[in-house]
């Protein structure tokens, strides 16, 4: 079926695409202010840290893969050890944080090293179990997801890689596709919540291993698939990275809209601040998602010329 989907004429796709939208969730789209990133309205009031994302490496990662380098961790709150990590959490508790987005730096093996902040986790969730703690945790162990199952984790995040060269060359990991497919099957089977990420352009920009990781997130049957869009962060050489087409954005929502036509599909934090950006923003609605975070004042117009009834929400989007 995929095969045969991308071969239809983007616009036939996208139509499709948002009817089976509105037949199933109806008429509303939502953006995400999660407050991770800086954002600005004039007619809104927003919350500085309402959803806050902390590093537990700080700015350090291993990999230093070849789209980031470590930059994304920059804008994360660092929290270096568990009693660092439980002091940001309750300030952020007392400021009236909704959650957290706990994060970091990958290891050689593609992990995020959580084990020592699990206690710390459960400990907030059993004070606060309103409180949303979700993980991202790049390939995990078994033993590892089945603490933070029982830690009460509301949600794991993973960045699925559907091409092996692209875990290769822009990862700099001796992993393979397989290795992400069995995490995914393996977390599932444990009972997670799961938000797995498909990155548009991973490598440098080409569309390469999206159609994979698309399947495989079909397959696996998660509970919200989240598209962000490649974004260089860091000078390089002006032919190192291209940035995707809005058509091809296009096309791949609105595929996952058809594939997964009763589980919320959101267009991420991450995208390129490209002369692009507003029409990509406008091509996933067209292609029936749910929801957009840290849309541009032309989207939300946008969604309103269409008959959307519109909401901003103060909290990660995947969670919504």
């Amino acid at each position: 079926m995929l095969a045969q989907l991308i071969q239809i004429p983007l616009k036939e796709l996208q139509s499709e695409a948002f009817q089976i939208r509105k037949a199933h969730f109806g008429n509303e789209l939502t953006f995400s202010i999660p407050s991770t990133v800086s954002y600005h309205d004039d007619t809104l009031s927003f919350h500085k840290d309402r959803f806050a994302a902390i590093s537990v490496t700080g700015s350090h990662c291993d990999l230093r893969c070849g789209h980031c380098q470590g930059k994304l961790l920059e804008s994360m709150i660092p929290a270096k050890s568990p009693e660092t990590f439980l002091q940001v959490a309750d300030r952020l508790l007392s400021g009236g944080a909704h959650g957290i987005l706990v994060s970091g730096g990958a290891n050689q093996n593609g992990e995020v090293p959580l084990e020592a902040f699990i206690p710390s986790i459960r400990e907030i969730k059993e004070k606060n179990p309103e409180f949303k703690v979700i993980v991202h945790t790049g390939l995990i162990r078994r033993e590892v997801a089945k603490e933070l199952k029982e830690a009460g984790v509301d949600q794991i995040l993973i960045d699925v890689i559907g091409d092996d060269a692209t875990i290769r060359e822009v990862y700099h990991l001796n992993k393979r596709v397989k290795d992400y497919e069995k995490t995914l099957s393996m977390l599932k089977e444990m009972g997670h919540n799961l938000a797995p990420h498909i990155i548009i352009g991973h490598h440098f920009g080409e569309i390469r291993g999206e159609w994979k990781a698309l399947e495989m997130v079909t397959r696996a049957g998660v509970e919200t698939i989240v598209l962000v869009i490649l974004k260089p962060l860091f000078s390089v050489g002006k032919n190192h990275f291209r940035i995707p087409k809005p058509d091809e954005t296009s096309r791949i929502s609105a595929v996952a809209r058809i594939l997964n036509p009763k589980i919320p599909i959101r267009m991420g934090c991450i995208r390129p601040a490209h002369p692009s950006k507003a029409e990509m923003e406008k091509g996933f609605i067209d292609s029936g998602v749910n929801t957009i975070a840290y849309p541009l004042q032309g989207t939300i117009e946008y969604a309103k010329e269409l008959g959307l009834g519109t909401r901003f929400i103060e909290m990660c989007c995947s969670l919504i």
